[in-house]
């Protein structure tokens, strides 16, 4: 229960069992973190004004994966295992669960924050979630085996990156099928591992199963239009916020390329670290922080002077961050002890640390900086 002064507040209600009279136009989600627990069925809520937990909604099902609406205020969660869906709208505390026609291990929200994919991998099986009616809108079966999934602009196509494609596969949301397959420029013998998009949606990267280089497709076009390359071990594709710079980490290199948008030929590579799977950018991109689970650490990069400028010890290894929507903060939570630790982009400091009841699965912002995938 939460104390007083926080049911007065009535922000969200949820979190003490009374029900908001409707979603007040005041009501502003992004203001809170939300951070699901890895171990217990809960997830505890930051209130980012006071950088302190706010109190705890319970879910119902200990989450593998956990999404949040900003549109619709709702949060999604799926255990990974049951051919289900939680789904809780925030305002209200009410928790609901609805069936699917196969196991979400994963899921993908749309740009629009009304439709969600939820698949199965291995059984090759997408399920379209309308977030508005909470109902199944459509299946798409008989895909091969699923690496990545990605909502294309306006959320009208699926973009897959699949075991036996050279290339990305293309799905109609609306038809729900399946309808071609866009080949990168040099194919890649092993497929397309990972996909990415840029803020502005108008180009789709595709990273190769095994690294190599990363090729580059014209969303409107559907064509490849160039390609970029990367290292022996690419940890990812990490668009900026505002889509002017492009991070992949090599942890093999243990380096960092940045690109900019304007000129994908010539990155600058900057020091990195082993162990990193996640770039975040801050402070309307002017620096960007890279936390390293092998090291233990946040590497702090300038990018208007383009060079690492600190690395920040952590008391434990990090899991995914979230960047407030206004790019001002990074919270990062943290496995060992389990804590969230709060970096400001200004001063590039952490400025506080907040204790967790239980070992923490992600941080989520709902419509944070630069979300698009």
């Amino acid at each position: 229960m939460l104390a007083d002064r926080l049911r007065a507040a009535a922000l969200l209600a949820c979190l003490i069992g009374a029900a908001l009279p409707a979603k007040a136009a005041w009501f502003d989600i992004r203001r809170y973190v939300f951070v699901p627990g890895a171990d217990a069925p809960i997830a505890s809520v930051i209130d980012t004004e006071s950088n302190s937990i706010f109190g705890t909604l319970q879910i119902g099902i200990v989450a593998r994966q956990v999404e949040v609406s900003r549109e619709l205020a709702k949060l999604v969660a799926t255990d990974g295992k049951s051919a289900s869906l939680t789904i809780m709208d925030v305002t209200d505390g009410i928790a609901r669960r609805i069936a699917l026609p196969a196991p979400a291990q994963k899921l993908v929200l749309g740009s629009g924050g009304r439709l969600l994919a939820a698949f199965d991998p291995a059984g090759g099986t997408i399920t379209l979630v309308d977030l508005v009616d909470e109902r199944v809108a459509a299946s798409i079966v008989g895909l091969p085996k699923l690496r990545d999934v990605m909502f294309g602009d306006k959320d009208i196509l699926l973009y897959i990156a699949a075991e036996g494609l050279g290339g990305v596969g293309v799905i109609d949301v609306a038809g729900a099928k399946l309808t071609g397959e866009i080949a990168p420029l040099h194919p890649a013998l092993t497929g397309i591992a990972e996909l990415a998009r840029t803020p502005n949606g108008r180009q789709v990267l595709a990273l190769p199963q095994g690294g190599g280089p990363i090729s580059v497709v014209d969303a409107e076009q559907g064509a490849p239009v160039s390609q970029i390359e990367s290292g022996p071990e690419p940890a990812g594709i990490f668009p900026s916020g505002t889509g002017i710079y492009l991070f992949v980490p090599d942890n093999a290199q243990a380096t960092v390329a940045v690109f900019r948008s304007d000129n994908l030929l010539d990155p600058v590579a900057l020091k990195g670290a082993a162990g990193i799977t996640r770039v975040y950018s801050a402070w309307l991109d002017s620096v960007a922080f890279v936390p390293s689970a092998a090291r233990r650490s946040v590497l702090v990069y300038d990018l208007d002077k383009m060079r690492l400028v600190d690395e920040i010890a952590l008391p434990g290894t990090p899991t995914r961050a979230a960047v407030t929507a206004d790019s001002r903060t990074l919270y990062l939570p943290v496995l060992d002890p389990p804590q969230v630790e709060v970096l400001d982009g200004e001063t590039r400091h952490i400025i506080a640390t907040i204790d967790l009841p239980g070992t923490p699965l992600a941080a989520i912002v709902a419509g944070g900086w630069g979300i698009c995938h």
